[in-house]
């Protein structure tokens, strides 16, 4: 990933935690400036190649967050927010992100259920909402750190 790609998404990740955590929401105005630098980044550095590549991952976002939003799992603020870091990143890389982000807000949200409820009401069918874009800055510094050991995540 070339070095401005990766800090802007770095700081997407972190400004979108923290406006997640202190208010609940993923703002409009955060992820859709990303999403047309982060496209445009790669058109005026890299050529229409580059750009098709981002335009790619963004439909992989859309494709997998999309019918979460729709069964009302996710919040309209996630699937925005990983089609920004998608403009930063290419469809593998999305793709993973997704995927490890959906696994690490899974977890987060058994645990925060846990330790409100307790165990007898675990698994009842009442959704809790979770800020999510903390799950997503945790999932793209697991996929940093294995991309600098070496590791390879299918």
């Amino acid at each position: 990933m070339a070095g401005a790609l990766e800090i802007g998404l770095w700081c997407l990740l972190f400004v979108a935690s923290v406006t997640d955590l202190l208010w609940g929401k993923i703002f409009n105005a955060l992820t859709f400036p990303f999403l047309v630098v982060g496209l445009g980044l790669r058109y005026f550095s890299f050529g229409w190649e580059d750009l098709s590549i981002g335009l790619l991952a963004v439909g992989t976002a859309v494709l997998v967050f999309f019918p979460l939003y729709y069964a009302h799992i996710m919040a309209a603020g996630d699937v925005k927010l990983l089609m920004a870091a998608g403009a930063w990143l290419n469809p593998s890389q999305t793709l993973k992100l997704a995927a490890l982000t959906i696994v690490i807000g899974a977890l987060a949200g058994i645990l925060i259920r846990l330790f409100r409820n307790g165990l007898k009401d675990l698994f009842r069918s009442k959704l809790t909402r979770i800020p999510f874009a903390p799950a997503f800055l945790c999932a793209f510094s697991v996929l940093k750190i294995a991309e600098t050991r070496g590791w390879t995540l299918h």
